[in-house]
């Protein structure tokens, strides 16, 4: 008796099984998707627009077009920071993503993020430049409650794809109200004040420090976290995040 064996290799037949078997979902607007993928391809090609978009390569913010001044750092950038790039704006279905793996804990959209981030030169060559990658953290008792620290998923997974340290050398001392329902961005620093302490000063010092969060929507926890860092006297700070929102949900309208 002759075993005929399978043309196909046997991980490739068993994965096809399994994707017959569990089809897959998109995580934002729910219809059919490639099972080894997050989004279908309509989700996916709203994405690659938010992407593709104009933005400051210093501060983050949007763009009329790719080129044009920032009206809102006027080429100056964010204090403290010499650079802060982003995926993209926070709309869907970046936002649904976000929120998947902020609240519903799917820290796999994380790092499919992440995966997004490095696939823009000017992203991964921030990454490469940077000495150690540092996470925003959380404070303890969030992090228990939610299971993970997002900012920390993002940051694992662009070390490790870039053979970075990942350090952590801030710890957060308040457990902060969230600073989703403050738009204003004195409220916003406030809330902030004393949040966060040097943990492991030796970990940053004299390095280039690329810091990690998910959304940038005032600065103000971004500012927070480099004004406890300065005093480990880093070589420079820079920021990654995966999106930035309009505080006042003006459509980032420059009055």
């Amino acid at each position: 008796m002759h075993v005929i064996l399978p043309a196909v290799p046997l991980p490739r037949l068993i994965q096809d099984v399994v994707d017959f078997c569990y089809p897959g979902i998109c995580a934002v607007c729910k219809d059919a998707a490639d099972p080894r993928k997050v989004l279908c391809p309509v989700c996916l090609g709203r994405l690659a627009q938010l992407e593709a978009a104009a933005a400051c390569w210093q501060c983050a913010m949007p763009l009329a077009e790719h080129g044009a001044p920032c009206p809102f750092c006027e080429g100056k950038g964010q204090r403290n920071y010499e650079h802060i790039l982003r995926l993209g704006v926070f709309e869907g279905p970046l936002k649904d993503l976000i929120h998947s793996l902020k609240y519903q804990r799917r820290w796999t959209a994380g790092e499919f993020l992440a995966d997004r981030l490095l696939n823009h030169r000017h992203v991964r060559d921030l990454v490469e430049g940077a000495d150690v990658l540092a996470p925003v953290p959380l404070h303890v008792l969030r992090q228990w409650g939610r299971g993970y620290n997002q900012a920390a998923v993002i940051a694992r997974h662009l070390a490790k794809a870039c053979g970075k340290p990942l350090v952590r050398p801030l710890a957060r001392t308040r457990n902060t109200q969230t600073q989703t329902h403050l738009a204003s961005r004195q409220k916003r620093l406030e809330n902030l004040k004393d949040a966060f302490r040097i943990r492991d000063a030796r970990a940053v010092a004299g390095k280039r420090v690329l810091v990690i969060d998910d959304v940038m929507t005032t600065g103000a926890t971004l500012q927070s976290v480099a004004r406890t860092l300065r005093a480990a006297k880093p070589a420079s700070l820079d920021a990654l995040v995966l999106a930035v929102a309009d505080p006042k949900g003006r459509g980032f309208a420059v009055l």
